[in-house]
């Protein structure tokens, strides 16, 4: 869609695009017969509405003119690093939202499957067999796939919150710092054309010398959130440490996973009428 004539180009933000549309899934058994019908999401790739770039693209001119400000002024190193430091920090907030996104659909996805096995126990196992191999399953259900699916969902939600909290911080930086050039330039630019009176040089020195301290304060910012996230980003990594304990021996990779599979004796040909009782003659 083509911005109209006289009005500005507008940036489109990540997570604008329409939501897809829903359609079903069906779940069949080993003969092909339909088992259960889902409502699912569309699956669509997720494209980056380039924001950052158009941002960058808009951004760039207006530098210019404050750069030549600064220079005029007798400021210009100084406000030169501050202008360097402030735009280094620029961010494309579209990298944390499709990640937040991913860590969000994983939640789901791990929730879903959980869920597909717990019920799968409970509405067709429980009521219909008894006997060791159903102690066994629930064991398993209970102990092993529901806490290991819990705590990798926990994990999965808590990552894609994080990152949603960095897109918001990236976006509102990027903005901000857009916003303080965008208003800064044209006044910066017409205080310099008088900047060759004395009365003119005093006042562009003083101008610059606010946006040189607008500036000091989004990078005081920005560094107050980036050290604040980082011991968020910490805490999740020492709560996937833990995780790896609980799949792998000694919680080390080199050392093998651990061994989560349900024994094989609930399917041995010989000990299945010991392993599995149905629930009538158990009754009975």
């Amino acid at each position: 869609m083509s911005t109209p004539p006289g009005e500005p180009a507008k940036l489109i933000l990540p997570g604008q695009s329409t939501p897809p549309a829903a359609q079903q899934l069906h779940i069949t058994n080993a003969r092909g017969a339909v088992q259960r019908t889902l409502t699912v999401g569309a699956p669509q790739p997720r494209t980056d509405p380039g924001f950052y770039k158009k941002l960058i693209m808009e951004l760039n001119p207006l530098r210019q003119s404050t750069r030549g400000a600064m220079a005029m002024s007798g400021l210009g190193m100084a406000a030169l690093a501050l202008d360097v430091a402030a735009t280094l920090n620029l961010g494309n907030p579209f990298l944390f939202y499709d990640r937040r996104e991913q860590w969000k659909e994983m939640a789901g996805l791990l929730e879903g499957s959980r869920s597909d096995l717990w019920r799968s126990f409970f509405d067709d196992i429980s009521p219909n067999w008894r006997g060791d191999a159903v102690e066994t399953l629930q064991q398993y259900v209970r102990f092993n796939v529901n806490g290991l699916y819990a705590q990798l969902g926990k994990v999965s939600g808590e990552m894609s919150s994080a990152m949603h909290s960095q897109y918001k911080e990236v976006l509102e930086y990027d903005l901000s710092v857009f916003g303080l050039y965008a208003t800064s330039a044209p006044m910066l630019r017409t205080v310099a054309m008088l900047s060759a009176h004395p009365v003119g040089r005093v006042t562009l020195m003083t101008q610059v010398g606010l946006f040189m301290s607008a500036i000091g304060n989004l990078i005081k910012q920005f560094a107050d959130v980036y050290n604040s996230y980082e011991g968020d980003l910490n805490k999740l990594e020492l709560k996937l440490n833990d995780l790896k304990g609980a799949f792998y021996k000694a919680g080390n990779p080199d050392q093998g996973a651990r061994e989560l599979s349900l024994t094989p004796a609930i399917s041995d040909p010989a000990q299945l009428k010991d392993y599995w009782v149905p629930a009538s003659k158990n009754s009975a």
